[in-house]
């Protein structure tokens, strides 16, 4: 039987009291085992880490506390609102999302939107008053938390968005697990979008690689070092954490896993969602100017292309940062036995922006005709939009219904196909049924990025393509090795290690310095209110 996994809070409970239990056992037996004059300078040494094991828990019980009060201070009102004969939704959201401002770092926006909700008609002025008192009683029981004394060593800390569903977590996850596997120590500082969810949770794939150790989560209130400040999804520095860390790092890096725009048409591009010079400033003012990357080669040729002005000062490295994948995690044992039938897969989001826009190249790249079979892995309200109704061969599962790699093994190949202005940053789900053995047939548009790994056509053609490697075994296994081949060289964990601008062993930072005082983070560093 698989041994249940053991939660991060649990372990580090255990090894606080095994530093506990090894202090006492140690000024215990002093006395007995030493010298007087040695006996009493280790009780005092143990003494003295057990004050400040101490004085750390109180700091967190009495942030913890003050959390905890705002939090049910804010659902005892909601909860009131709710139950009155008329309310305001939209008040009703505001507050919600008050509370959510302050728990996920971002008080002055909290208060700024307390304000706003007082200053309006939407709830009853005692209410209002209650609300702006919560935040006033909040920030009182801040002023009375010290900052944690110590300044903790890493020798990579990656700021991103550790909540999200989709590539980025898998991007993330994957480049954790090698520098632990390396030996390196890993910080991670969840840093929600404040436009999305400003509380959102870290994914639990993400907090299973937590153990307190060699992958750490880093508190808000810490002071911390690092050989490499790596900030990945750019969007999430428009708004930088108002509550933040302060971090030294020797190099800083930015890595572009998200254009600027999400489309590039024939008429320039459209809808923004992040702005290049507003996250270059927002990154240096709080981790110093940074080294940049392009997640793939398709976003280093946006950022010229399209963005050329605002990229004319940035440290743009000329080769893209690619994802890495280890292919020994992802390969299948064979291909599905066949059966007559041809099942094309297809695994992402469910965005507008993940499919072809009209009906007849959806049909092109995922045919309703015999004899194939549609398999798709993350929803499918899009193409149902399209299509007006999903043809009777498709069969579709929420995203994160199935393991990625169960529902690989359950395809022969995947069609990956988008909307033809959209800019896909990279392609994730490609990468993994690559790794797995299974053939991809994609839109030569992916070709820079992924060479010979993929078989490129046009929507027109792939079908035909499809049928092509389902009924030539020997077609389907070269297609599987030359992926095999090209990811091995570009994608692994070799590569990654490669790239990675870390100083040597002697230059990177100690675990842990000696104790003192950070400083005040209590106040809100510059560029705070930002707001993009």
């Amino acid at each position: 039987m698989k041994p249940t996994a053991t939660p991060p809070a649990r372990r580090r409970f255990d090894r606080r009291a095994a530093i506990v239990a090894v202090a006492a056992a140690t000024a215990a037996a002093a006395p007995i085992a030493l010298p007087p004059l040695a006996a009493a300078a280790v009780t005092g040494f143990a003494a003295l880490g057990f004050a400040g094991l101490c004085c750390r828990t109180a700091v967190r019980l009495r942030r913890l506390r003050r959390d905890v009060a705002a939090g049910e201070r804010t659902a005892l009102l909601l909860h009131r609102l709710a139950r009155a004969a008329a309310h305001d939704p939209g008040t009703v959201r505001r507050i919600r999302r008050v509370a959510e401002a302050l728990a996920g770092g971002f008080p002055v926006s909290a208060a700024d939107e307390a304000r706003a909700v007082a200053r309006s008609g939407g709830a009853h002025i005692s209410e209002r008053l209650a609300l702006v008192r919560s935040i006033a009683e909040w920030q009182r029981a801040d002023r009375q938390s010290p900052p944690p004394a110590g300044r903790a060593g890493f020798d990579i800390v990656v700021v991103s968005h550790f909540g999200l569903p989709g590539g980025t977590t898998s991007a993330n996850e994957a480049e954790i697990k090698v520098w632990r596997d390396h030996g390196l120590k890993v910080g991670l500082l969840h840093h929600p979008v404040y436009d999305w969810e400003p509380n959102a949770p870290v994914h639990p794939r993400i907090q299973a690689l937590v153990d307190g150790g060699a992958v750490s989560l880093i508190d808000r209130e810490a002071a911390v070092e690092c050989d490499l400040a790596l900030v990945r999804l750019p969007i999430v520095m428009m708004k930088p954490l108002e509550r933040r860390p302060e971090i030294s790092a020797r190099r800083t890096a930015v890595l572009v896993n998200q254009t600027p725009y999400q489309y590039y048409g024939d008429t320039g591009p459209r809808r923004p969602a992040w702005d290049v010079a507003t996250v270059a400033r927002n990154v240096e003012q709080w981790l110093g100017r940074p080294h940049w990357y392009a997640g793939g080669p398709r976003v280093l040729a946006a950022l010229h292309e399209h963005h050329a002005a605002e990229i004319a000062g940035l440290d743009l490295d000329p080769e893209p940062w690619n994802e890495v994948i280890e292919v020994a995690d992802w390969r299948l044992d064979g291909r599905r036995e066949p059966d007559g039938r041809i099942r094309i897969g297809r695994h992402s989001r469910d965005h507008e922006l993940k499919w072809p826009e009209d009906r007849r190249t959806l049909l092109q790249c995922y045919p309703e005709r015999d004899p194939f079979e549609i398999h798709v892995l993350g929803g499918a309200e899009v193409p149902s939009r399209i299509l007006d109704g999903l043809p009777a061969n498709w069969t579709v599962h929420e995203f994160g219904a199935v393991p990625a790699r169960d529902f690989l093994a359950r395809i022969d190949v995947m069609s990956y196909f988008i909307a033809s202005d959209g800019l896909e940053a990279f392609g994730r789900a490609p990468l993994e049924a690559m790794a797995a053995g299974v053939p991809v047939i994609m839109d030569p548009q992916f070709e820079p990025t992924f060479g010979p790994a993929a078989v490129y056509c046009g929507p027109a053609e792939a079908a035909a393509a499809a049928e092509r490697l389902a009924a030539d075994p020997d077609a389907y296994a070269a297609q599987r090795s030359a992926a095999w081949d090209h990811l091995d060289r570009h994608f692994s964990a070799r590569a990654l290690m490669e790239r990675l601008p870390l100083g040597s062993a002697s230059e990177r930072p100690r675990q842990w310095t000696a104790p003192g005082r950070a400083g005040d983070r209590r106040r809100v560093p510059a560029a705070a209110d930002d707001r993009g």
